[in-house]
This record gives structure tokens, C-alpha cells and sequence, in this order.
């Protein structure tokens, strides 16, 4: 036995050996889960001498899985019959044995993203619902229902009078499962949904899967959903052998479906838990130990727990504020270079973090220009998103009349009611006259049914090339404008499509700023420098990039060196964040303390004093995270930076936001000033204001009373901006 428990600390041992009953290991960061969970089933397999087939592990992805059935080869042999699986290819395997039990036969098809979507068109048509915005957002409701394990009544229940659309979900929520049914078919959220069901309904299948799976091991309990966790409760029971190790501190999947209080409530679900701690961290050095620690201890909804270094130490965590976005991602790609060539470091050892997809265009961008390679996790590249490709192919046609592969992209974007038919047929009509496709829609010889589809497309294309001569900055913003995409893409009411339009937004910005620094430039000018900065040909094989990465997409991976970037109030935590209640602000936070743990060496974090956003600069709050990585407790950090604003003007710095070398948390010291109570008696809708650094402004809302007072004021080409009245320094014009 002594090999299974060889390179174990004395915590993992104990866990290890501990075999029977519900056990919960709440594993840090770089603590090595996975060695515990795959040491204990060889454990159980060799020291108890129960069968591998009796032992089901269940993770959430393809590649942890594998990773799991690796080490048990190497501990138990390739042939060791331990169930090794994600939950959704777990339940698809039972209900392939039982789906008779709830009537679908064995067969069943499994319907994905674009089949889903289709059957869901099919039974709005049915049902004579034409709303094209909850057609865009229904696949999203039905999903949502179905990981809550909710039926169309219970959904509706919970939605009704938070949408007027609640009864038009039930109705298209059932007939879709009818249509599913009737075709014998279950989408992916169907096979943990019916999975529940069949453990629910069907004697034989519970009991089969007691039986089967004696010892039950869960990995990223924290990630479960409420059916996921129900499954593996009914097949437990009451006595049952249950392992689940995760880390509550690292649940950030919370608006997918996941449910932090699974792994909380954990040991009152299962009276009689034994709960261990894994803290010893491998990974990370004890200065980026700490900013972890100061950070997380900011939450509520938590295990308490603090990471303990096992490194020696090493470089102290770098705070760094540029002035404006731009400086910012020259200063991250400044540093890796000078970090390269000094220390040896390759560049797949460095990660740019971000919370929002949109930021990365930035360091894509000054990465390219000095030539450094590099990949994105967790979404396409900026420029190869559909939503840029689209505005960009806008502006091919422009520029190139007879770019038939541009003209095809966007012919019925948004749509036209144009379809693939009358594509054809002018393909076929251009072909023939040996012509572009926008020539041909030129054409008097059209056929005039089709000239009548397609005359709103060409007219457009018309316009768009008559303003084409401006500036690239303003035509792109005019091109934006005329096409609509932000009404296509905000209609519809849906997190994706909104994110949709904020990329949109950001390619503006993009244009504007190409502008500034190429005055001269035109449109092929631009065009050109995005097809260089899109152009990667080299293949996958070479992995020494950079990687830039939402700060979700690295959970479980680690770098030598990361940049946690973006970190401004409204940027992360997220302007969502900041409007909803705190459990979704602790949840920014775990995402904030996931991006921390995934360094070894160097931890760098950074802010921009300003930052361009949709064609005009913002002013920026520099994140709560900055200072609660320090020990610095937010409230009092937000109040001194409102009050230093006031007090020394916009970039004023309170004086205790010097770098810390400890980890220890301080307490803030009291405001430098506090701000006398300021009359407020003539600031109401419609009064014109002064601001020092916005200028003038005029009301539009106020609300609240007394020291809680907000004003909603709009600036001249600066847009609508909020302030707390009595602590902002926005005067009465006079």
C-alpha cells in the first residue's frame, strides 16, 4: 500500500484513508484535489479490494476526465473498471438502460445547440407566437428551467410577473418537450433533467445505481447545479458513500446554473460529514498567497480557510495605473518583453487576464504590433468574433465593390428576409453575366422579384458608399448607425446579444483610435491593419504564446506569470455586478481570487485611470479588488475615494494606497476631509450643472433624499454619468 500513499502530505493521507460515509474536502487552490480524489479510489480498489466497477467519479469537462482516467492507469492499470465520467455522458449512459421508464426509447437521438433552436421555432409557429425577441431568448428560459429542475408549471411559478412573457414560456416550454418527445429526442439539458426523472420515477433504476456505484466521487462540487447535486443525492441515499471535493472560494459559475449553497450546505444535507481542509499550496509563491487571502476574506458565503504557502518566497505582487486603457496595455507587453529577456521566461509562461471579452482587444492589438504570438481562451480573437467580422465585412464592400464573400456575409445582416434561394439565384445571375454580386444587384436585368427582395440591401450599400470619404473614425460610427446593429443585437434581450453589442462598441473605439493615431489613414488603411492583426498561420502545434483569457477560461490552469488587467470599478467588478445584491458581487470577487491562484512567480494587477469606451473617454473608479488584495476593507476604501475625488479633483490618490509588503489586513485610516453637507435644494430635473472635469450638464433624474441624493446628468459628448450629489463636486450653473 505504501505506493498510494507515496508524495502524500499528512492531510491527504488522512482523506485518502478515510473511505466510508459522506466526506467533503474543501480543497484551496493548488492544493492537489486530484491527487487526493484518484489516490483514494486506488485506495478503495487496492486496500479494500473493491471492485473498480463499484466506483463512479464524475467531473464537468472531457479534459478533466481524462486527466482523472490517466492517473488511475497509472495507479490501477488501464483495466481498472472504475466509472470515470462527466455528468452529461454519465446520464446519457443510464438513460440509454432506462429511458423506457419515462417514455423515450433507448434510441434516442440527442438534439445540440442549432437542433434545439429549431424545434423551439417549430412550436412558436405552432402556437402563433411571433415575437421575434422571445424566440431569441426562449432557448435561454428553458434551459435555465430545466438545470433548476423546474417543469413548465414550476417555471412558470417562478417567473410570473417578473416578465409579461411568462405564460407564452410555459406554453413554448411544453410543446417544445412535446416535440421532443414526439420525435424521441432529448437536448443536452434534458439528459441531467430526465436523468433526475428516471431516479425519480423508475424503482429499478435507483436501485440499480445504488447498487452499482457503491462509492460515489464528485471533483468541482462548488460547480454543481440543483439537479446534478440531486442526482448524485437520490443515488447516495441516505447512508450512502459520498466523496465531493471542491472549493467554494472558486465557484464563479453561479449564472450558468451552478449553486454555491450545494457545497455549504453540504454537511446538513449529510448529517454526519466529515469535512477536511486542503490548504498547503504547491503552486503560488507567499506574496501572491496573500493578495488570495486579504482578497477572499471580504466574502460571507464561505468555508473559512486560508491558503498556506508551501514555496519560499518570492516577488512581491506589482500594482500599476496607467492613465488611459492604451497606456496600460503597452505596459503589460513592455513588461513580458523585459521579463522574456531578462529571467528566460517562454511566452506561453505569461497570461493577460480579463473579465470581459471586449478588453482583450486592446493587448490582441499591442501584442500584434510588436509580432509576440499569442492565443485567446475563453472566446474567439476580437477581430474574429462574428459580430466585428460583420461590421468589418461592411466595410470591405465598401471599399471592394466586388468582395463577394463580404456581400454574402452581410446581404441579410440583420435580416432581410433574404435567404439562401435568392442568394443562389444572384450567384447564378453574376455567374452567368461573368459579374460581381453587387453589380448584379445593380443590374436592369434583374429579375425583378428578387430586385424587390434585395432593393432596402443595395440602397443602404448606396449610401454607405457616398459617406465613405469621411473619416474612418466618424464613417465607422455613421456605418454602425445606418446598418442597426445595436438595435439587432439589444432587442433581443439576451446576455449574449448584449455582449454582442458591447463588442460592437469596442470596435468603434477601435476605429476611433486608429483614427487619432493615423490622421491621414482612410478605410483600406484600416482595413488593412485588421487583416494583420487577424492573420495567424501558424499552426497549433507551436504552444510558446502568450495567453490572453477571460479570467473564467483559466479556472484550472496556472502560469508563471499572470496580469490581472481591467481592474476598475464597472470594468471588475461589472457594471451588472455593481447594480445586483451582494451575492453577485462575491462572486465577482471568486472570480477575482481565481485569477490570483492561477500564478506561480509574478503576479502583476492593473487599472487605467481612463479608459475609451463607445466613442468618448470615461473616467474610472480603480477597482474595490485592488485594495481588498491588500487587506483594505472596501467600504472604507470607496468612501475615501469618493471623498479624495472631492476633495483634490478627478485622479486624486488617498494617501494610505501605497504598495504593502504585508498580508495582513489594516485598517483604513479616517477620511482626510469630510466634505461639508452641501444645499441641494436647487438640483432637480431640467437645473443646469457645472462639473470641474465634465463641464456643463443638464439634470435628467433625481433620486433618493438627503445624503443618499443621485443625480443622473448628461454631458455634451460625454453621455449620461451618475453622481451622489453630496459627495460629487457638481455645482448650480449660475
Amino acid at each position: 500500500m505504501d505506493s498510494i500513499l507515496d508524495n502524500l502530505n499528512e492531510s491527504q493521507k488522512k482523506i485518502v484513508t478515510d473511505t466510508e460515509g459522506a466526506v467533503l474536502v474543501l480543497a484551496g487552490a493548488g492544493s492537489g484535489k486530484t491527487r487526493v480524489l484518484t489516490h483514494r479510489v486506488a485506495y478503495i480498489v487496492k486496500e479494500l479490494g473493491v471492485p473498480g466497477w463499484n466506483i463512479l467519479a464524475i467531473t464537468f469537462t472531457n479534459k478533466a476526465t481524462a486527466e482523472m482516467r490517466e492517473r488511475l492507469e497509472v495507479l490501477l492499470g488501464a483495466d481498472n473498471g472504475v466509472w470515470v465520467s462527466t455528468f452529461h455522458s454519465f446520464s446519457a449512459s443510464m438513460l440509454r438502460k432506462f429511458a423506457e421508464h419515462i417514455g423515450f426509447k433507448k434510441n434516442f437521438s440527442i438534439y445540440d445547440e442549432t437542433d434545439s433552436k429549431r424545434v423551439i421555432a417549430k412550436a412558436m409557429r405552432e402556437l402563433h407566437i411571433e415575437s421575434q425577441q422571445l424566440k431569441e431568448v426562449m432557448k435561454e428560459h428553458i434551459s435555465r428551467a430545466k438545470n433548476a429542475g423546474m417543469d413548465p408549471d414550476e417555471y412558470f411559478r417562478e417567473i410570473n410577473g417578473l416578465t409579461d412573457s411568462a405564460y407564452d414560456i410555459k406554453r413554448v416550454y411544453e410543446r417544445y418537450n412535446e416535440l421532443l418527445t414526439a420525435s424521441n429526442a432529448m437536448d443536452f439539458d434534458d439528459l441531467l433533467h430526465r436523468m433526475k426523472e428516471v431516479l425519480t420515477v423508475s424503482e429499478e433504476a435507483l436501485s440499480y445505481c445504488r447498487k452499482r456505484f457503491r462509492y460515489i466521487h464528485v471533483d468541482e462540487f462548488q460547480d454543481t447545479n440543483r439537479v446534478q447535486y440531486e442526482i448524485v443525492k437520490l443515488i447516495a441515499g441516505e447512508n450512502g458513500n459520498i466523496f465531493v471535493v471542491g472549493d467554494d472560494d472558486q465557484s464563479i459559475y453561479g449564472w450558468r446554473g451552478a449553486e454555491i449553497k450545494n457545497i455549504l450546505n453540504f454537511d446538513k444535507e449529510f448529517p454526519g460529514t466529515k469535512i477536511y481542509r486542503l490548504v498547503e499550496n504547491y503552486r503560488s509563491t507567499p506574496q501572491i498567497l496573500d493578495a488570495a487571502n486579504n482578497l477572499i476574506r471580504f466574502n460571507n458565503e464561505r468555508h473559512e480557510k486560508t491558503l498556506e504557502p508551501i514555496r519560499g518566497s518570492g516577488a512581491e505582487v506589482t500594482y500599476f495605473t496607467a492613465y488611459n486603457d492604451i497606456q496600460e496595455a503597452d505596459w503589460v507587453i513592455d513588461k513580458i518583453r523585459f521579463l522574456i529577456a531578462r529571467y528566460g521566461y517562454r511566452k506561453s509562461d505569461f497570461a493577460i487576464l480579463v473579465r470581459a471579452t471586449s478588453l482583450t482587444r486592446l493587448f490582441e492589438t499591442a501584442l500584434a504590433k510588436t509580432g509576440m504570438k499569442y492565443r485567446v481562451l475563453g472566446g474567439i480573437r476580437f477581430f474574429d468574433r462574428k459580430e466585428i467580422q460583420d461590421a468589418v465585412a461592411y466595410m470591405r464592400l465598401i471599399s471592394n465593390n466586388a468582395d463577394n464573400e463580404a456581400l454574402e456575409r452581410i446581404i441579410n445582416v440583420p435580416q432581410r428576409g433574404i435567404g439562401e434561394a435568392t442568394v443562389q439565384k444572384i450567384r447564378d445571375f453574376a455567374s452567368s453575366r461573368g459579374e460581381s454580386m453587387f453589380d448584379a444587384l445593380l443590374s436592369e436585368e434583374l429579375p425583378e422579384q428578387i430586385k424587390k427582395k434585395t432593393m432596402p440591401f443595395t440602397a443602404l450599400i448606396g449610401d454607405l458608399i457616398s459617406h465613405s470619404y469621411i473619416k474612418v473614425g466618424d464613417f465607422a460610427e455613421y456605418l454602425i448607425e445606418k446598418v442597426g446593429f445595436e438595435r439587432y443585437y439589444t432587442s433581443a434581450g439576451s446576455e449574449e446579444e448584449a455582449a454582442r453589442w458591447e463588442n460592437v462598441k469596442e470596435f468603434l473605439s477601435e476605429v476611433k483610435q486608429f483614427e487619432e493615431k493615423y490622421p491621414e489613414a482612410d478605410l483600406n488603411d484600416f482595413l488593412q491593419t485588421v487583416s494583420l492583426v487577424r492573420d495567424d498561420s501558424e499552426e497549433d502545434f507551436d504552444r510558446d504564446k502568450v495567453t490572453v483569457a477571460t479570467m473564467h477560461a483559466v479556472k484550472g490552469l496556472e502560469f508563471a506569470v499572470v496580469f490581472a488587467v481591467g481592474l476598475e470599478e464597472g470594468t471588475f467588478p461589472s457594471a451588472q455586478a455593481l447594480k445586483s445584491d451582494a451575492k453577485s458581487m462575491e462572486e465577482e470577487r471568486r472570480v477575482m481570487y481565481v485569477a490570483i491562484t492561477r500564478a506561480k512567480d509574478r503576479l502583476f494587477i492593473t487599472n487605467a485611470v481612463r479608459r475609451f469606451k463607445f466613442n468618448h473617454i470615461e473616467p474610472c473608479l480603480t477597482s474595490r479588488f485592488v485594495e481588498e488584495s491588500r487587506g483594505v476593507h472596501s467600504d472604507a476604501y470607496l468612501n475615501m475615494k469618493m471623498r479624495s475625488e472631492y476633495v483634490y479633483g478627478s485622479g486624486g490618490r488617498p494617501p494610505f494606497l501605497s504598495e504593502r509588503k504585508s498580508g495582513r489586513p489594516v485598517i483604513a485610516p479616517k477620511p482626510v476631509i469630510a466634505a461639508a453637507e452641501k444645499d441641494l435644494t436647487g438640483f432637480v430635473k431640467g437645473a443646469e450643472v457645472r462639473h470641474p472635469r465634465y463641464g456643463e450638464g443638464v439634470i435628467l433624474s433625481v433620486s433618493g433624499s438627503g445624503k443618499e441624493t443621485t443625480a443622473s446628468i448628461a454631458f455634451k459628448d460625454l453621455g449620461i454619468k451618475k453622481f451622489v450629489l453630496q459627495l460629487a463636486p457638481v455645482t448650480l450653473k449660475k
